[in-house]
């Protein structure tokens, strides 16, 4: 009964979210529909959810903002319609040169959100005198308890339709897909608001307010006795790893996500553990900041100061920024009484806001940079003329490195056109030789394609010849790990005798063989060697897509006949070490 008390309460809640959030009901709802639409046509809507997904954020933080303000029809016609000018300013102008799975788009959202949430933490602390830290725990286990309710619910449907598919009738493939949109798009960000409280409300909302601050006594055990000996332990691994780098050297970028993940935790620890007064938890609130302070300082030092010479690419834009944040938490964290936590919430606002907002974002800061640094060594090397690059194929090692890498950047974010004599149709591995005068340079040497590297695939729209045969089935052949291999991938059965299908690898060497009931070999094709007489048949740019009659090779042997047809085949690396990879449909007709 208590249960079943408590799903009634939920779902009372989650009726007046409804009306509370009413905007963000509306737009969820869109999204569903845009979400399934894609699914169920394969049309993409990425545009039009990204700007519903910044809507949603938005038309939540104006909602918690004007909460129980006289006029609250007019406060909220207003900030609805702002929510709603913003939203579509947002899809028409940022959004109207989207790219499908824009790097740049996608980071700009998540930041935004990002701000937006610490908005809705932080503006109802100001305005109602509301503690940070309780508030902030609100937020965790509001969370974790939609997680948790939406799995359950995700699970139950899921197995009940899984019966219905297998006892009773077949249901359609997609359906799964479409209740997961509408539990976790839909659902799940309602209950979650229903978690949130009403500050300045009735008796009863500021009896929830309190229930939902409380902190369970399992989570209070599990932060004082498990997470805080656990960040203790990392702490140290940290420290001990620090030690190490400055006796030995740089040891590359690996302990850049350590020490983000690092500071993420110290912090939402600190701030989670606030309320709870025990020992353990006082010490870790005296020592973790200043501990994180020297951590944090020490990655940001290192990385400024690779930036002359390496510049400024988005991720470490991201991690530099963060880590300055993580400094200034440290100072805030030792200084300032509990509280005062609230600031770092708005200090975080501010630093995220400054990463997506030109002209110091991270996208036009990290653009300038590594175009700065491709034109310096143009410039040195005396490559430019009259605006045009003249190419060049006596550079030094380290300054085609230095070409190379921030071509590579600029094309991955397709900003290649900022670079002097660089034309905004530039293709990185077709034109990098043409424009430049060399090839490619990495740090294993000159990475020339058209030589080490072949790859082909089939075009599916060729008729395959499948006459006189008998069987079809799919292989894949590889010599990946190096490992010398012998196994039978499939088999078949004609007139009541089985034969064997099997790949065998011998250092770069594959072959596919047929094999009868005794192990004997009928057939033998060397798939490597198949693979290299594609070369040459098409040109590099055509290389892509061939016709079955060129991917198909047939293969005579004593009693069977076997047709190859390559669905994708490449080689890759140099004569030392070179890796094949294949996917085959193969024809078998046993005489």
């Amino acid at each position: 009964m208590k249960f079943l008390a408590m799903i009634k309460d939920r779902l009372k809640s989650i009726s007046h979210t409804w009306v509370r959030f009413p905007i963000v009901f509306v737009l969820l709802c869109i999204m569903a529909v845009f979400a399934s639409n894609s699914i169920e046509t394969g049309n993409d809507h990425a545009r039009e959810i990204y700007a519903l997904i910044l809507g949603v954020f938005m038309s939540t933080a104006m909602t918690l903002g004007i909460e129980k303000r006289e006029k609250p029809l007019m406060w909220l016609a207003m900030s609805q319609a702002v929510v709603i000018g913003l939203t579509a300013a947002y899809y028409f102008l940022v959004l109207d040169s989207y790219v499908p799975m824009s790097v740049k788009e996608i980071l700009r959202l998540v930041i935004l959100c990002f701000a937006l949430l610490f908005v809705c933490l932080w503006v109802p602390c100001l305005r109602w005198k509301t503690d940070f830290n309780d508030y902030f725990m609100t937020f965790f286990k509001a969370f974790f308890t939609t997680g948790f309710f939406m799995s359950i619910i995700w699970g139950g449907i899921s197995l009940v339709l899984s019966a219905v598919d297998s006892l009773l009738f077949s249901i359609p493939e997609n359906l799964f897909i479409h209740m997961a949109v509408w539990i976790y798009v839909f659902f799940a960000p309602m209950l979650f608001l229903s978690l949130i409280p009403v500050f300045g409300g009735t008796e009863e909302d500021k009896k929830k307010e309190e229930h939902l601050a409380r902190i369970p006594p399992f989570f209070r055990a599990l932060l004082s006795y498990v997470l805080i000996p656990l960040t203790a332990m990392y702490t140290l691994v940290l420290l001990a790893y620090l030690v190490k780098t400055l006796v030995s050297g740089d040891q590359g970028d690996l302990l850049r996500p350590l020490i983000l993940a690092y500071c993420i935790v110290v912090i939402s620890l600190y701030i989670l553990v606030s309320g709870i007064d025990n020992k353990i938890s006082a010490l870790f609130r005296m020592i973790a900041p200043k501990l994180m302070l020297l951590i944090a300082l020490y990655q940001v030092i290192q990385l400024i100061s690779k930036i002359p010479s390496e510049g400024v690419e988005y991720g470490r834009y991201f991690v530099i920024l963060f880590g300055i944040y993580s400094v200034a938490a440290g100072v805030l964290m030792s200084v300032l009484p509990l509280k005062k936590n609230v600031i770092l919430g708005i200090v975080l606002t501010g630093f995220a806001l400054v990463s997506v907002i030109p002209p110091v974002d991270a996208f036009t800061y990290s653009t300038l940079s590594q175009v700065r640094i491709v034109e310096q060594v143009l410039n040195d090397n005396s490559m430019i003329k009259d605006g045009a690059i003249v190419p060049d194929s006596n550079l030094s090692d380290e300054d085609e490195q230095k070409i190379t890498d921030g071509m590579q950047y600029l094309y991955d974010i397709k900003e290649t056109d900022k670079v002097q004599g660089v034309s905004a149709d530039f293709e990185m591995y077709l034109d990098f030789e043409e424009v430049f005068g060399f090839s490619p340079y990495y740090d294993s040497g000159y990475i020339d394609v058209e030589d080490t590297s072949i790859w082909f695939s089939l075009d599916s729209s060729s008729p395959i010849n499948i006459s006189t045969y008998e069987y079809m089935v799919n292989v894949q052949g590889n010599n990946y790990g190096g490992a010398d291999r012998d196994d039978v991938v499939v088999s078949v059965t004609d007139q009541g005798t089985r034969y064997d299908i099997a790949i065998v690898t011998d250092g770069s060497q594959i072959r596919l063989e047929l094999r009868d009931e005794s192990g004997v070999s009928m057939i033998s094709a060397a798939v490597n060697d198949l693979i290299d007489s594609l070369e040459g048949t098409e040109t590099q740019s055509a290389k892509e897509m061939m016709s079955a009659e060129k991917m198909t090779f047939d293969v005579e042997g004593a009693g069977a006949s076997m047709r190859i047809i390559f669905e994708y085949a490449s080689r890759n690396g140099s004569d030392s070490n070179v890796t094949y990879d294949s996917n085959m449909k193969v024809l078998i007709r046993i005489d």
